[in-house]
């Protein structure tokens, strides 16, 4: 369970990152919700190590346009 918490923690800062650093990719994240309930039975693991790595790889996306944009 340990491990559940830990993704459960980085899912929470990366998303609040995005949400301080990148409100305008905040409201526009793809992203699947996950239902978090200790009741519920169909998360895996898994789930939550691909969720945290979707938000990672968009943030880092949304960096690197912004990158690409001249001022």
């Amino acid at each position: 369970m340990l491990l559940q918490k830990e993704l459960t923690n980085e899912i929470f800062v990366v998303t609040t990152a995005i949400q301080n650093e990148a409100p305008e990719l905040y409201d526009h994240l793809s992203e699947t919700p996950l239902f978090l309930s200790y009741d519920e039975k169909g998360i895996s693991v898994v789930d939550f190590e691909q969720y945290l790595e979707s938000i990672q790889m968009q943030m880092t996306a949304f960096e690197k346009q912004l990158n690409l944009i001249p001022i």
